[in-house]
């Protein structure tokens, strides 16, 4: 009996010992990377009220050639680094139900920089899609999003030169925070905020081309701005600066001022930049303050000006920059508030972390609130760096006769 006891006691132990052997043996449920079709990036555009179509950008990876893919393929430019293959359904999972019965690969969305939405779906709503690319397990709440001019689609069928893909193109821009940038997190936060207002990058191609050009297509960015899920306007460049000043996301700037009383420009770019929402609740009344505080550097001087030495001169053109900027300001608050009355700076937030139990009274109002809200401006501009000499003062200096 003991003999027994004694060989099911060494059974155990050998097994005890071999079990963690047995949990790190191997993966045997692994999906090989030559089985997947990585998808880069994604545009999602509006067919008839029932139907959407999405288009993905998938990566072929350099030796793998890309036989045997089928469907409504496009290969992009001559190296075939990337193709587009699209699908309709009533929503996203169906159509991509409907993609994958036309491939031989696993369509893997861990790769995906960016999701497009065509002009006419981002006016029907695009909730159901934001739902559904927040909730799947694969897409990346970092990807980036934009709101494209007619078609999304089309803009992952252009060819590009810079970067592999269009996809990496799109991302490097909003990752410059030259233009405004917004991940598929940020927007999710956006929806289900206190303001029923988001925003995102507009892109409009200014020169489209078919994929056998040999140049890239080029963009100018705007802002879409949406009420709730639908899109309701778009900002065109300057004002678009005037929400990254107000939203506090203004990094690389070049702003070009007139000082007053002289011809020519000067052009600044900007060392940095922070500004401060000061919101007010005074005798029932509701105001915003926005404060921003900038610094720049003198990129070029046009002028006659002598900004190494001269401070009156100085000061003309840090008040000539605070004018433009608080032009560009105001001309995304007239937009915002008076034509679509849509919260896109989260005026919203900062009442209700300042006002908390005012904010729990009105916040069903604030829709009525925000077009009559008075917003000041108070811009302080800097000038750090102006230039140790000025070619055209000291022309004119040496034209002075003694």
């Amino acid at each position: 009996m003991s003999g027994t006891l004694a060989r099911w006691g060494r059974r155990l132990i050998l097994l005890v010992a071999a079990g963690p052997l047995l949990l790190i043996a191997g993966c045997w449920d692994r999906t090989e990377v030559n089985d997947l079709a990585l998808v880069t990036g994604a545009a999602i555009d509006q067919v008839d009220d029932t139907q959407i179509e999405l288009t993905i950008q998938i990566f072929i990876p350099q030796g793998t050639g890309g036989g045997g893919l089928s469907g409504s393929q496009k290969q992009t430019g001559g190296s075939q680094i990337t193709y587009t293959i699209s699908a309709t359904g009533t929503n996203i999972a169906e159509a991509i139900s409907h993609m994958q019965e036309k491939m031989p690969r696993k369509i893997f969305w861990g790769h995906s920089e960016i999701f497009l939405f065509g002009e006419k779906a981002a006016r029907n709503g695009i909730e159901d899609d934001i739902d559904f690319l927040m909730r799947a397990p694969q897409p990346r709440e970092r990807a980036y999003l934009y709101t494209v001019e007619g078609e999304a689609k089309r803009i992952l069928e252009v060819h590009s030169i810079l970067e592999r893909t269009t996809a990496e193109v799109l991302r490097e821009m909003s990752k410059s925070k030259v233009s405004l940038s917004v991940t598929l997190a940020e927007f999710g936060k956006m929806l289900t905020g206190d303001t029923n207002a988001a925003a995102m990058p507009w892109l409009r191609e200014l020169l489209p081309l078919n994929q056998q050009s040999t140049k890239s297509s080029d963009y100018t960015v705007g802002t879409a701005v949406f009420h709730k899920d639908k899109l309701a306007g778009v900002l065109n460049d300057t004002a678009s600066r005037g929400v990254l000043w107000i939203r506090d996301e203004i990094r690389d700037a070049v702003i070009t001022v007139k000082p007053a009383d002289v011809p020519g420009n000067v052009s600044l770019r900007m060392v940095r930049s922070s500004t401060k929402l000061k919101p007010v609740i005074q005798d029932g009344k509701w105001s915003m303050t926005v404060k921003i505080k900038s610094e720049y550097d003198a990129l070029q001087n046009g002028t006659k000006l002598d900004l190494a030495t001269d401070n009156t001169a100085i000061h003309d053109v840090e008040e000539a920059a605070n004018q433009e900027i608080e032009s560009r300001v105001r001309q995304a608050l007239e937009l915002a508030q008076k034509k679509w009355k849509t919260d896109i700076f989260d005026f919203a937030g900062e009442f209700h972390r300042k006002y908390p139990q005012a904010w729990k009274k009105r916040k069903d109002e604030w829709e009525m609130l925000f077009p009559q809200m008075e917003v000041r401006i108070e811009s302080d501009t800097k000038l750090l760096r102006p230039g140790s000499s000025n070619i055209k003062s000291d022309l004119v200096k040496e034209q002075t006769p003694s």
